[in-house]
């Protein structure tokens, strides 16, 4: 018995390996946009080649495009995150977002990673949205201020941490708000909020 343990403690131990991908991650193919009324800077359902689904991004929150009773508290909060947008100025931001994201998905090829991981009660999906330059959407829209960080995050399909892509999302956030993109560019005004 002294023998084998004196081996197992002497033993050279592998080291554990980063993952190279997580495997509980499916991707969708032959992915495209569809027209749906509900599409925003956040969500937008899309045609692959198993079916229909409607996407929602994992770590960002784009701005409502639209006012109703269900959002106002979000709204505010929103237009608060961008230092005091009014209301309507974070309709717009939100307006800008949604034309964002649907001129990236038109125009440019890009690959979709799932978890078929619902959002609350509803049909949506939380969804990674890769471009052939290698960014993910949630990248593209913090750079340009259009965009809170916050909302769930994820383990990435490289093996990436959640809080790795988060603090390299608050890092591109920080240059954005300095370059004045989106809307931390959106002139404020004192008790903008309402």
């Amino acid at each position: 018995m002294g023998l084998v343990q004196l081996w197992d403690v002497n033993r050279e131990k592998p080291a554990t390996p980063k993952p190279e991908r997580d495997v509980h991650f499916v991707t969708l193919r032959n992915v495209r946009l569809l027209e749906n009324a509900n599409n925003d800077g956040d969500s937008f359902k899309v045609a692959h080649s198993e079916g229909e689904q409607v996407l929602r991004l994992y770590f960002v929150d784009c701005p409502e495009k639209k006012q109703y009773a269900l959002v106002n508290g979000r709204l505010k909060d929103q237009a608060g995150y961008f230092g005091g947008l009014s209301i309507p100025q974070t309709l717009k931001l939100g307006a800008e977002a949604q034309t964002f994201t649907e001129r990236l998905l038109r125009e440019r090829r890009f690959t979709v990673h799932t978890r078929w991981e619902r959002v609350y009660d509803s049909e949506r999906v939380y969804a990674l949205v890769f471009f052939e330059d290698g960014e993910e959407l949630s990248e593209k829209l913090v750079r340009s201020g259009l965009c809170r960080i916050h909302t769930k995050g994820t383990l990435m399909p490289d093996g990436q941490s959640e809080y790795e892509f988060e603090n390299h999302l608050r890092l591109m956030e920080d240059e954005a708000r300095r370059s004045r993109r989106g809307g931390w560019g959106t002139p404020k005004r004192a008790g903008s909020n309402h």
